[in-house]
């Protein structure tokens, strides 16, 4: 007779899943079905990303009332052991197995336990594990076979339903979500051009037109563009950022539409792009003027026409996104100078947004200040009058990310309540600002001295980039540390410019 049940259980979950989307239900659904399958007393379902190896999910379900919840770590260590092997876990002790000699009152009720991975083309997304207590029903070969079976078929049904990839997306936009709530204090000021800003994103948050943020570096476009996207319809859907200056050109294409298994060397599975986890939400395209040339035309038909092909595919994706791009560069300049397509600007340039620079709103210096410290010092620590004084008075070519990162040195290396003036200097923890008139002198006296040409500006980054590499004594990443530029982005110019 409990062979019947068992063989009922297993058909009635595979027609369940059959026709089922609904996710928490399926996995309640898979669960129960495992608990009767196996007689077991306990059973979990953890989820993992699969690139990540994160933690996304993990649900617990017990047969009656009376067994008590599971323990965390040790689901933990049964999982872990799963996921680093290629077999089944099986035990008839699993507190023995785990070498809890001494176990604490909530872990003494432990005794049999089996475990399988859920397992899609090779690739493990999760486990499923069973447990009874100590002195219980042992796990024998008929109830392994059949759980098996049930973790293939729920393997496919969450590939089906791209169950993986949707709770992580959720749960990073939860998180996402929650920062910034906690951080909607950063975008702080009363001044009129950061209320300009303000009354752009609420007239913007009821459009779907495409924005391009300009701002120099460290104004807060990342943010901005967030609170776009949080203040509209889009909210509750994903918030994709990607910064084209991070990409090497090789892997461009495949980061924004994804890629078939096998396109290229290194394509072992199946990978969305940018666009499809964006879709119903908003991408966005920081630092679009560092984007190859050869791939602007592509990008400018795909926003164009709505569709695009992964890489290696030959099928069309439509998509339906909202796109926000940003630069801190002049991209009319570079249109004419033929370094960013015309076409693709004037996509791009539908509603532009101008970020001011803190220099020219230093009337919210020092409630920014203010703000981090509070958030730095947990609000222990407050600025005298004569501190909030310097710092308004400093230029911060880095604009608030530079302001934010002095601060956060103030609070570490400043123990006083209440900061002075004659402290900051002291402990020497404002950046040194001091050498910029030199060196707006030199580049003055170079301009003046030289006859202008046309590619002036290159000639004066390459310059910039010899410099950087040689105080960095050839270290790319240190280089890029003192130009203030993603690492990529200098080994670009590098190659550009054939400095060493």
């Amino acid at each position: 007779m409990p062979q019947y049940v068992e063989i009922d259980s297993l058909q009635d979950l595979i027609r369940f899943l059959g026709s089922s989307n609904h996710v928490e239900e399926s996995l309640n659904k898979i669960i129960h079905s495992c608990l009767k399958v196996a007689q077991a007393k306990r059973g979990t379902i953890v989820l993992y990303e699969t690139s990540t190896l994160q933690n996304v999910k993990t649900l617990v379900r017990n047969a009656g009332d009376s067994f008590g919840a599971i323990d965390h770590q040790l689901n933990q260590l049964v999982s872990g052991k799963i996921m680093s092997s290629d077999s089944i876990f099986l035990t008839n002790d699993i507190l023995r197995e785990f070498n809890y000699g001494n176990p604490p009152k909530h872990l003494e009720d432990y005794g049999p336990s089996l475990a399988v991975p859920l397992v899609y083309e090779g690739k493990k997304i999760g486990v499923l594990h069973l447990s009874n207590g100590k002195g219980g029903p042992e796990f024998g070969q008929n109830a392994i076979e059949l759980i098996t079976i049930i973790a293939l078929l729920s393997a496919q049904f969450i590939h089906k339903t791209q169950l993986h990839e949707t709770l992580f997306e959720d749960n990073k936009r939860l998180k996402e979500e929650i920062a910034l709530q906690n951080d909607q204090g950063t975008i702080v000021g009363n001044s009129a051009g950061l209320q300009e800003v303000f009354r752009k994103i609420s007239l913007l948050s009821s459009s779907d037109a495409t924005v391009l943020l300009v701002g120099e570096s460290g104004t807060g476009k990342e943010l901005i563009a967030r609170a776009i996207h949080y203040h509209s319809a889009r909210a509750r859907k994903p918030f994709i950022a990607i910064n084209c200056a991070a990409i090497p050109a090789t892997l461009f294409e495949s980061e924004l539409f994804g890629h078939e298994k096998g396109a290229f060397t290194g394509a072992i599975t199946n990978q969305l792009g940018k666009f499809e986890l964006a879709n119903e939400g908003t991408l966005f395209l920081d630092e679009i003027s560092e984007m190859p040339n050869e791939l602007q035309p592509k990008l400018l038909r795909v926003l164009e026409s709505k569709k695009f092909y992964r890489v290696g595919s030959h099928t069309e994706v439509g998509y339906d996104v909202r796109v926000i791009a940003a630069t801190s560069q002049n991209l009319e300049e570079a249109v004419n100078s033929g370094k960013f397509r015309e076409a693709l600007f004037h996509r791009l340039n539908v509603i532009p947004l101008l970020l001011p620079p803190l220099r020219e709103r230093k009337e919210d210096i020092p409630l920014i200040a203010n703000h981090y410290l509070r958030e730095f010092s947990h609000g222990t620590k407050t600025f005298k009058p004569d501190a909030l004084q310097f710092l308004q008075s400093r230029e911060w070519k880095g604009n608030i990310r530079e302001l934010k990162n002095s601060v956060e040195r103030i609070s570490i290396f400043i123990r006083s309540k209440e900061i002075t003036l004659k402290e900051i200097l002291d402990n020497n923890v404002v950046t040194n600002q001091e050498s910029l008139p030199d060196i707006h002198s030199a580049l003055s006296r170079f301009l003046a001295e030289n006859e202008l040409q046309k590619d002036m500006l290159e000639e004066v980054e390459k310059i910039l980039v010899q410099i950087a590499m040689r105080q960095s004594q050839g270290n790319v990443s240190q280089a890029a540390k003192v130009l203030g530029i993603d690492r990529n982005a200098l080994q670009r110019r590098i190659d550009k410019y054939g400095t060493t």
